[in-house]
């Protein structure tokens, strides 16, 4: 059986797809395809082709990201939020909204949230586009430099501080996973290459080398944060380790509190972290400081009550020194009572 040119297949799925629509599984019926096979090398490239232009009239203009479709949407439009003049003096070349989404940033520190109130009706990605947008990263960055200078930390905010990095997730910052090999989804559990670009350079170091062309079936298509195949008779199913670490630009809360910076070394990207067991320690510190000082209270308030009484039961004694020729009756509270009395 001859090896099916994945090339011309994809072409004709593509000329299918865009005049009928048809999805990749039902095509692959109707030319007797095994679908989970023809999936790694058939994309719906016109399709991807489309969203890319669309992301890329976004990225231009993020303010007329989302279309108007409908009555629904133009009521949208009309209820969105409406400039402020009062919000956000910072940078004076942003537009309204974007002033608006860099006022709602540095209040809540939440990309998603300060775009859906600033009136935006797109979706996340457009959020993150703006949000790294050249003008309004300045924007941002001026804000916090000036709410810095402004800032004056109480016995709250270090409080809260010191939570923050004592409850951080550091797998948020950085991740071991376990991921698939080259052997585990390709063909009959053969290497597979990511692409035919990919397996052009391996073939042309190897003519270089005198050596025969490595092999090729078992596909293109390789995804390298793929879960591992559990048949994969190379790893076993268990896949192989990789590193993740995170775009520290969308870390938000805890965990970025946590992080106290990142740096390329020798040895690769180190990721510096704030020591949580000191957090947890400064916490414990805290909540015993003021259990003592409580107390401490407490004792002062019950010495102060005793001078008191004792003052007060002097000054019975002395006046009834004083009266003791009158004819005043001097009582002496909690006195005790002389014998023969009832």
């Amino acid at each position: 059986m001859s090896k099916p040119d994945w090339k011309e297949l994809q072409s004709q799925f593509a000329a299918a797809h865009t005049s009928t629509g048809i999805k990749l599984k039902d095509w692959c019926e109707q030319q007797g395809l095994v679908y989970d096979t023809a999936r790694r090398y058939i994309k719906k490239s016109a399709q991807n082709n489309a969203q890319r232009k669309t992301a890329q009239r976004i990225a231009q203009n993020p303010d007329k990201a989302a279309p108007e479709q409908g009555k629904g949407k133009r009521g949208a439009e009309k209820n969105c939020a409406k400039p402020d003049p009062g919000r956000s003096p910072f940078c004076a070349d942003l537009s309204d909204k974007e002033k608006l989404f860099v006022s709602y940033y540095l209040e809540c520190r939440n990309k998603y949230e300060a775009y859906r109130k600033a009136g935006y009706t797109g979706g996340d990605r457009n959020a993150r586009m703006l949000y790294r947008k050249p003008a309004v990263a300045r924007a941002i960055n001026q804000g916090i430099e000036q709410l810095s200078e402004q800032a004056i930390l109480n016995a709250q905010d270090i409080l809260r501080h010191w939570h923050e990095i004592a409850i951080a997730d550091p797998s948020e910052i950085s991740q071991m996973r376990r991921v698939c090999c080259r052997y585990c989804w390709g063909f009959d559990n053969r290497y597979q290459w990511i692409d035919e670009s990919e397996y052009d350079k391996a073939a042309e170091k190897a003519a270089k080398d005198s050596k025969p062309p490595p092999d090729q079936s078992g596909g293109f298509g390789f995804v390298a944060n793929d879960d591992p195949n559990p048949d994969c008779p190379k790893c076993a199913g268990e896949g192989i380790e990789d590193v993740f670490l995170a775009d520290t630009r969308d870390l938000i809360g805890p965990a970025r509190r946590l992080i106290a910076g990142v740096k390329k070394t020798k040895f690769g990207i180190e990721v510096m972290t704030r020591d949580q067991d000191a957090a947890l320690k400064n916490l414990a510190a805290f909540h015993n400081l003021a259990s003592s000082e409580q107390e401490r209270e407490l004792r002062l308030l019950e010495i102060e009550r005793v001078r008191l009484s004792n003052e007060k039961i002097k000054a019975e004694i002395e006046n009834l020194r004083n009266g003791a020729n009158g004819s005043e009756q001097i009582i002496i509270h909690n006195s005790l009572k002389p014998p023969g009395a009832e």
